[in-house]
């Protein structure tokens, strides 16, 4: 591979990773304009946030122990 190439490749990468951030930005702007609310990840809660400004937690999210005895190619069967 030239340099040229791999120059190309590290502008991309930087590109999709601001994408979400942005993506989700916009998302909170045009949805408080819209008078919507909008839920979310925070923590380990999924929260609400009405276009009022109001933030509700809606539900704790619980991590889940895997068991010891995982190998490759196993398959999980999530709650």
């Amino acid at each position: 591979m030239d340099k040229e190439t791999n120059v190309l490749k590290l502008e991309n990468v930087e590109l999709l990773s601001r994408l979400p951030k942005k993506a989700s930005k916009k998302t909170m702007i045009v949805s408080k304009a819209l008078d919507l609310s909008v839920q979310y990840v925070q923590g380990n809660h999924i929260v609400e946030r009405k276009a009022d400004g109001e933030i509700r937690k809606i539900k704790r999210i619980e991590k889940l122990a895997l068991p010891e005895d995982l190998k490759k190619g196993a398959k999980l069967c999530l709650k």
